[in-house]
């Protein structure tokens, strides 16, 4: 049976430690003190101080164990101590500039670079394939995205060092000038003669920018929209974009919290209902970018064509504490409209194939001449 603390014992051991309120609790009416797991992790924690060969503070070892445990949840779940958080907070201000590139974590552990168009990425020669090593002589390993990000943002005209590894092996430094980058979410070009609409990732404009360029498209034609690279973005940016060619009334998604599944479903008349949609996905293409391939294609509005998609269907809330830290917690799992959750498991591609990485379009462009004819 479990060992009971006194009061007077727990009250010591939280003037001791310094690391818990005594108001927390799990119904707003029982402390934790009356909480057996709790104190159970008292009890470890103060063990722990007492044994260990070199001890750290309550408060790390507090931080650590909130870290590990929603590392092991999944990729994307995390947790920042204050002073990464309010680093990462100031990252986002508009006082902070980046080099036009996002990146990207695969289940390996690999850290992917997705360098934008004329952006400092692009222009110092980085590719999309490229792997991130060393953030300043700092490796990457063991850092959470959010860090990484930290780090590569700064303070505009400011430098920042990339330690790069290409997909053939070769390592390379790169030091670039932290700008201001204002790029399309949306772009279209040309691809030997075909005209393809490239999907960065999926933010407040997508849908904007994507209707104007359907509008200079045109009905009726056939549509290349490359989804390759794309991590995701805003989830309800992805749902627009998907209703400017669906009709009203068919699914985009199920999202299923803790409250049960909530459908989500095209509810306008959608801009463009007969152009052929053909979709370019990659192991890259992730999360809204999923939610939006799954909706046109699934609802028979579209075909793809690529290799299995990442299967990054989980969603994020931040969830700010007392101290100052915060809680990237998973707080929603997304389904396709054929009722499948397709976290980790990926979206199969109509047509497969199998890319050359130095020529990836040759092998996509000549699936969709093959499709069209």
């Amino acid at each position: 049976m479990f060992l009971r603390f006194s009061f007077r014992i727990l009250i010591a051991l939280a003037i001791a430690t310094g690391s818990f309120q005594l108001a927390w609790a799990e119904t707003g009416k029982t402390s934790w003190v009356n909480n057996d797991d709790m104190l159970l992790f008292y009890e470890a924690l103060v063990k722990i101080r007492e044994k260990s060969l070199k001890p750290e503070s309550s408060r790390q070892i507090i931080h650590k164990a909130i870290r590990a445990y929603l590392r092991q949840q999944n990729l994307f779940a995390d947790y920042l101590p204050p002073e990464e958080y309010k680093a990462f907070k100031r990252s986002q201000s508009d006082n902070y500039a980046g080099v036009g590139m996002d990146i990207f974590r695969d289940r390996s552990g690999k850290v992917f670079c997705v360098p934008f168009p004329r952006g400092p990425a692009d222009k110092s020669g980085l590719r999309y394939g490229d792997t991130l090593s060393f953030i300043n002589g700092r490796t990457v390993e063991g850092l959470s995205i959010f860090a990484m990000g930290t780090l590569i943002r700064g303070k505009e005209g400011t430098s920042v060092s990339l330690s790069i590894k290409t997909p053939r092996g070769s390592v390379k430094q790169v030091s670039l000038v932290r700008r201001r980058v204002h790029f399309p979410s949306v772009l279209l070009r040309k691809s030997d003669g075909k005209r393809v609409v490239k999907i960065f990732r999926f933010n407040k404009k997508t849908a904007v920018e994507l209707r104007e360029v359907l509008e200079i498209l045109g009905p009726g034609k056939a549509i290349i929209i490359d989804l390759r690279g794309n991590i995701g973005g805003d989830f309800y940016a992805a749902m627009e974009a998907a209703s400017l060619f669906l009709d009203s009334g068919l699914k985009i998604v199920d999202f299923k919290d803790r409250k049960g599944i909530t459908p989500h479903l095209a509810t306008k008349k959608p801009v463009d209902s007969s152009s052929r949609l053909i979709l370019w996905q990659d192991r890259l293409t992730a999360s809204a970018a999923e939610v939006f391939t799954a909706a046109l294609v699934q609802n028979n509005r579209a075909v793809s064509i690529g290799v299995r998609s990442f299967g990054k269907g989980v969603a994020q809330r931040i969830v700010e504490l007392s101290d100052g830290s915060a809680l990237f917690v998973t707080d929603g799992a997304l389904r396709s409209p054929d009722k499948n959750f397709f976290h980790l498991r990926g979206l199969d591609p109509t047509y497969p194939i199998k890319p050359n990485p130095s020529s990836a379009d040759k092998a996509y462009l000549a699936k969709t001449r093959e499709i069209l004819k």
